[in-house]
């Protein structure tokens, strides 16, 4: 992006094809938390505005590249958090730059979009802060379904992202990837193409990465204190869900948050997961364990605290 003065035409021209890859409703929202206009509905209205922002002075372009970055490496994914141990001896200032080389990630001063990788775990960037590494991937995979018309087979080519963040001195990490298509290039130990093949290759490449034992993070303590906090610090979205066998159910409640309902507080107290959805609700069919996406958002203005929305996956 260009960060010297030019008209609203040109700039919305530029900005233009890379807000065509972000949800309206995201961009509305970072456009609030910065305390911009926010009164835009369409991937084309809303591209005017940030034009008008951006002209206005109101806005820069590197501002909102760094935020359309962010929204990349942040969205649609499923995420692994870990405990790191094992780490290699001495400064991560001497060994992880080795590291990074000996895999060909290159390392940058800046975080950078993906675009349109095809070859599978393409490195895109390393970002090292200190003891905060970031490295981020990319690749191409295949969307295959029936033509509706012809009945054939119809492959559109997706790109799919993985972002690993650690915290050396913390000796956590988290690892982000977008759930895989049904064709790729990852395949188990019988040949077979797996989604679990394909976010095991990518835990690997952390391993091999980190020089170290990645353990799984336990979530249900975590899960568990956020339910039972007082005062409450999260709202419990109410949707619908499926479970691991597949089952589909709709929680429904009188309120905004199940815990308000009779008995809501008990409820969960017996159970507390959801494969897919956004809220926690009581399913013998559901576990808890290392892989889950987490999504923090304000309240509306007048809320106290936060509302998460947590889309939990097995």
């Amino acid at each position: 992006m260009n960060d010297g003065r030019s008209s609203t035409d040109e700039i919305k021209e530029r900005i233009a094809p890379i807000l065509d890859e972000v949800a309206v409703d995201g961009l509305r929202a970072w456009l609030k938390t910065i305390g911009l206009s926010s009164s835009a509905y369409t991937k084309a209205s809303i591209a005017d505005l940030v034009a008008k922002q951006i002209a206005g002075g109101q806005l820069t372009e590197p501002a909102l590249e760094q935020a359309l970055i962010g929204f990349e490496e942040a969205s649609d994914m499923r995420v692994y958090l870990f405990n790191l141990e094992n780490l290699p001896s001495g400064s991560p200032a001497q060994w992880l730059p080795v590291s990074l080389n000996a895999l060909s990630i290159p390392i940058s001063q800046n975080r950078k979009f993906a675009g349109d990788k095809t070859r599978p775990m393409t490195p895109i960037y390393a970002q090292i802060q200190g003891a905060l590494l970031r490295i981020k991937w990319g690749e191409q995979q295949e969307r295959a379904k029936l033509d509706e018309t012809t009945f054939q087979p119809v492959s559109k080519p997706v790109y799919k992202r993985a972002v690993l963040i650690a915290d050396l001195d913390a000796r956590t990490a988290e690892l982000r990837l977008n759930p895989p298509e049904n064709k790729h290039s990852h395949e188990d130990a019988g040949g077979r193409i797996t989604a679990e093949a394909y976010y095991q290759a990518y835990i690997q490449k952390a391993r091999d990465v980190l020089g170290c034992t990645l353990i799984p993070l336990e979530l249900r303590p975590v899960v568990k204190t956020l339910v039972e906090e007082s005062p409450r610090a999260i709202r419990i979205h109410i949707d619908n869900h499926t479970n691991q066998t597949n089952g589909k159910m709709r929680v429904n409640t009188s309120g905004g948050d199940v815990r308000d309902d009779p008995g809501g507080e008990e409820y969960l107290k017996e159970g507390i997961g959801s494969q897919q959805g956004s809220m926690f609700i009581t399913d013998p069919n559901c576990r808890l364990s290392e892989s889950v996406p987490l999504r923090l958002y304000r309240r509306r203005p007048g809320d106290d605290g936060l509302r998460v929305l947590i889309h939990l996956r097995s």
